[in-house]
């Protein structure tokens, strides 16, 4: 029982990580004494005189020295001197069969902690162990709890400093001169956590000691004399301060106005040694009032409204412009809850819906129809967010709105322009893909066929030149009409371009059906059309290209439809051809050309050219466009139009897409280097390249290793791409925004963006598509959809470009609309980087070509 207690005991545990260096001459007693310590410690090292125990010592540093006192060559105490003035506060052990006093007398001077008499009683010497181990644990401990505090002072997050206090100087000065506050605390500063340093900005407290010698020397006068009164009042009195708020000096000498404690530091004798000051950084709580007073001024002069209600959803206040939009005044609805302002537009569902993620997240965004004061139904955007105290209870709803009705009006004039052909009403092209896309899924839901019907009229040029671009319309109105009347309602027939229509007919089970209203629209358009006075005759070739056996997604059927249709033109016209394999050798083609793309990527054939973009009111290049191009060393330069759907398909454009966004970074890096305009570069996205999981950290790698600030850094999305995008691709995009990186929307027009998605995305610049411009002003459809666009962008705040301009009249045009700038052969086709340079190094403001 006993010996499990005495192996329990800390002192005897701690005893067991120890090391000793034990020194005696004699070889009995040191084998005898050497086996008992052994089994108690953790290791013993042995010695045979003072010399050999004092370079054991300085070998193995041992926690703990035993030693005889006579030896030869130097005895115990002469060493144990050495080792003292090594080490002061090891525990030393002295053992000897002498009981001489001047021995004794030496030991006391020397330090030794125990003092054990020959012959050794075990029992005594593992007491004088136990003692040391003791001792030792002790001063482990006490320097573990100084580290600790050390630590905790170091790394605190709250800024600490440390002045030097003398109570009888500060006492007596403040007695004789009162208000020489200066002279009575001299403060000298001893320490500093680094959070104070960083709270004043220097990087040493050495630093911050040469420009203040005390703590007065950083703080303002008003300042000081608050200190002051905290000491004699507070610190003197009882030790420590209430807070009190204090203004310090940076190293830059702004303001830094802090919340301050002092405390006071007492020597063992009870007298004041340092004042600590522990201080808590309040800029953010004054921004916070300077905000609040900002706020109350944008809430009055806001154009947008604003409505503030309590808990229980009642009108406790509202703005000016509240009164504006709706016509009621903050009179007439206080007290009154906001229902009152309901269109009947919306189902119950919809406010319960609003209310139940209002209540779960705290806020909603989104569009509301409501009615004003006079009766008159309108949409509003209106943002609702919930207000907690420090409970977590709501206590107030704040909702701010805009009235969108020019909004609204101008979204649904693109929403029909993005999705049908102006002259003819039909679906136009992104209208066709999506209606085939459902016609395919039918086909393998149903496990039926498809059929893409391509049509070109015969010699429809001859009329357009001959009688007008009126007539010409009017024709291309009848045929549409004629091709939708030999069709069923279930299947489209849309005008692509010009005089080319496609119909996508679904849902077929008998190859024959296809046959029949291909015979059918031939017949139709062998009839003659009576436009005006003129009786006129035209004919149509078709091409037939069928789901699942001639492709397998639009871009394969349409283009096998195509081929189809020409083979139809090769074979008299007025007639109609199935695509067969045999037409073409595209799949070769392909096939080459895909392989050679790879060798291409490999071997760092594909180059950049830069298009300059101009502000059309200045005339200033303001920024570029990186464009892709692929020299090829046999077939020349090949369309980007003809490669990058191969490579989108096959993966590829994920390669190419990185090296293009750090090929335009490093470029434009470069260039500024060299003393050159600083202009953002902009950077076209495919699909699969903004759907990487690591896209982030893909621009961020850019943008890092080239060192090009993200505000030159411009990413053009495609309509498509946002309408498709996730919550976290929302993120995404917002978090590139809030890098700097900027955003744009590229080929604008040719879909259908609502003002739902464009209000959710970060995007600063529409880009109008190449092919609005084109016959612009003469174009009355292309004109109008140009406008559009242009007044939807200023509408929504956004800076509107429009590219591939190339003449003046269009340049005029788009001045008018006021259309911010411009990218085209008008001023700078695309350039290779040799001749951007030089472009960029001779002129800011661009001549017309």
């Amino acid at each position: 029982m006993n010996m499990t207690t005495r192996n329990e005991d800390p002192d005897q545990v701690y005893l067991k990580s120890l090391t000793v260096l034990y020194v005696e001459d004699e070889d009995d007693i040191r084998d005898q004494l050497k086996l008992f310590l052994t089994r108690r410690c953790r290791r013993v090292y042995i010695a045979a005189n003072g010399k050999k125990g004092l370079e054991a010592f300085q070998k193995y540093q041992p926690d703990i020295v035993i030693t005889d006192i006579l030896m030869p060559i130097m005895d115990g105490l002469k060493m144990g001197e050495h080792i003292k003035e090594i080490r002061p506060n090891i525990p030393l052990i002295v053992i000897t069969a002498f009981e001489e006093p001047r021995y004794f007398h030496r030991a006391i001077e020397l330090g030794v902690h125990q003092y054990v008499n020959k012959p050794v009683k075990l029992d005594i010497l593992e007491d004088a162990l136990i003692k040391s181990a003791r001792i030792l644990r002790a001063e482990a401990a006490l320097k573990e709890v100084e580290e600790r505090y050390r630590l905790l002072f170091k790394l605190s997050h709250i800024a600490i400093s440390v002045a030097d206090a003398d109570h009888h100087h500060i006492s007596q000065t403040l007695i004789v001169k009162p208000s020489d506050h200066k002279q009575a605390f001299e403060g000298t500063l001893v320490d500093c956590n680094e959070a104070f340093l960083a709270l004043l900005g220097y990087e040493s407290l050495t630093a911050l000691q040469l420009r203040a010698e005390n703590i007065l020397g950083l703080i303002s006068e008003e300042s000081a004399v608050l200190l002051l009164h905290a000491v004699q009042q507070e610190v003197l009195v009882r030790g420590f301060s209430s807070e009190f708020e204090l203004e310090l000096k940076s190293i830059n000498q702004t303001p830094v106005p802090v919340l301050a404690q002092l405390i006071m530091r007492y020597s063992e004798t009870g007298e004041p040694m340092e004042v600590w000051i522990i201080m808590r950084d309040i800029r953010e709580q004054r921004k916070a009032e300077q905000s609040l007073r900002l706020s109350a001024k944008v809430f009055e002069s806001s154009r947008d409204a604003i409505i503030i209600t309590d808990s229980q959803n009642k009108i406790i206040s509202t703005n000016q412009a509240f009164t504006q939009i709706i016509g009621y005044t903050q009179e007439e609805v206080i007290g009154k809850d906001p229902k009152i302002f309901q269109s009947g537009r919306h189902e119950q569902a919809f406010y319960q819906e609003l209310w139940s993620t209002l209540n779960l997240t705290g806020y909603w965004q989104g569009e509301i129809w409501n009615r004003r004061k006079k009766g008159e139904v309108f949409p509003e955007w209106i943002s609702i967010s919930a207000i907690n105290n420090s409970k977590g209870e709501i206590v107030n709803y704040v909702a701010i709105f805009s009235d969108i009705t020019d909004i609204k009006q101008a979204e649904a004039n693109i929403e029909f322009l993005a999705n049908y052909d102006p002259l003819t009403e039909l679906p136009n092209r992104r209208l066709f893909i999506d209606r085939l896309d459902q016609a395919i899924k039918t086909a393998n839901r149903e496990k039926t066929k498809a059929a893409v019907l391509f049509f070109d009229l015969d010699h429809f040029k001859n009329i357009n030149d001959s009688l007008g671009h009126g007539i010409g319309d009017q024709m291309l109105i009848e045929v549409a009409s004629r091709l939708e009347g030999c069709m069923r309602e279930v299947d489209c027939v849309s005008r692509l371009s010009g005089d080319e229509f496609a119909a996508v007919i679904s849902d077929l089970h008998d190859i024959g059906n296809v046959i029949t209203v291909a015979q059918k629209i031939v017949g139709s358009m062998r009839l003659p059309f009576k436009i005006n006075d003129y009786e006129l005759h035209m004919t149509i070739s078709i091409g037939i290209s069928v789901y699942p056996n001639d492709g397998k997604d639009f871009e394969t059927l349409l283009k096998n439809a195509d081929t189809a249709m020409y083979c139809a033109k090769k074979n008299g016209r007025d007639n109609f051809e199935f695509f067969s394999s045999s037409m073409s050798t595209q799949a070769l083609e392909r096939l080459s050309l895909e392989n050679s793309l790879r060798k291409a990527v490999e071997n760092n054939e594909l180059k950049l050219h830069y298009q300059p973009q101009v502000a059309i009111e200045s005339g200033k290049i303001v920024g570029m466009e990186a464009l892709l191009r692929w020299p090829h060393k046999d077939l020349g330069i090949i369309s980007p139009a003809k490669f990058i759907p191969l490579a989108e398909e096959n993966g590829l454009i994920i390669p190419i897409g990185k090296w293009v966004l750090n090929e335009a970074c490093r470029q434009n890096k470069t260039w500024q280097e060299q003393g050159l305009m600083s202009i953002p570069v902009a950077v076209n996205l495919s699909a699969l390249q903004f759907r990487q999981s690591n896209f982030l950290e893909i621009v961020q790698e850019a943008l890092t290793i080239s060192q090009l600030k993200p505000c030159f850094l411009e990413l053009e999305l495609t309509e498509s791409l946002l309408m498709d995008c996730s919550e976290y691709s929302v993120r995404l995009l917002k978090t590139l925004r809030q890098m700097g990186v900027q955003l744009s929307i590229d080929d604008f027009g040719t879909g259908y963006s609502s003002l739902t998605y464009l209000r959710r995305f970060p995007i600063s610049k529409l880009k109008i598509d190449r092919s609005f411009c084109q016959n612009l002003p003469d174009d009355s459809n292309n004109s109008a959809i140009t406008r559009a666009i242009i007044s939807l962008g200023h509408e929504l705040g956004l800076s509107v470009i429009a590219e591939g301009v190339e003449e003046t009249r269009q340049l005029n045009f788009l001045e008018a609309q006021q259309c911010d700038l411009i990218q085209g052969y008008l001023y700078s086709k695309p350039l290779d980087a040799e001749e951007m340079q030089k472009l960029l190094g001779s002129v800011d403001v661009l001549p017309k070509v």
